[in-house]
């Protein structure tokens, strides 16, 4: 089977510092991979490479088997690779549902500000399918998100859920 991600001999080095050296490794389908060192050991910077936040000087990231080495952050949310923080960073006083929502800002087309403010049909219709898509990610995390209602604030969530809303 394919790869999803491949990290090839990632590197980034700040000034004199070598923060990632010669890193590779693969993420299957399906898999849950976790990055640990310690403070200092580069995890954060391997993130901001693979997103795009940094541009590697060297190696290469391929996703679903194409390269996204030098692709900008933005264009690399569209293709379905993000990041949390270690601050959660919700709109704590929107629905559950809303902050869901809020995390396909980046399919809306900027054409559709306009139909956002007058609830036009096309936006509307964009708002539904907005909706289905979260709650169907929402039931990805299962029950432990799920059994709280969409329309109750984030800021009632425990901190447990509420970083799982933010995933």
């Amino acid at each position: 089977m394919a790869a999803l991600l491949e990290v090839r001999d990632l590197c980034k080095n700040f000034g004199g510092l070598t923060a990632v050296d010669h890193l590779s490794f693969d993420v299957q389908p399906g898999e849950i991979v976790s990055l640990i060192g310690p403070n200092g050991a580069g995890k954060t910077t391997v993130f901001n490479l693979i997103t795009g936040v940094y541009l590697p000087p060297a190696g290469d990231i391929v996703f679903q088997g194409r390269s996204i080495r030098g692709l900008k952050p933005d264009a690399i949310v569209r293709l379905g690779i993000a990041r949390t923080f270690q601050t959660l960073r919700l709109f704590t006083n929107l629905s559950v549902l809303d902050n869901v929502m809020a995390s396909q800002h980046h399919k809306l087309n900027l054409l559709h500000v306009p139909g956002a403010i007058l609830r036009t049909p096309g936006y509307r219709a964009w708002e539904r399918q907005a909706r289905e898509r979260a709650i169907e990610k929402m039931k990805f995390f299962g029950q432990r998100l799920m059994g709280y209602r969409f329309d109750q604030p984030a800021n009632a969530l425990s901190f447990a859920n509420r970083r799982r809303l933010e995933m």
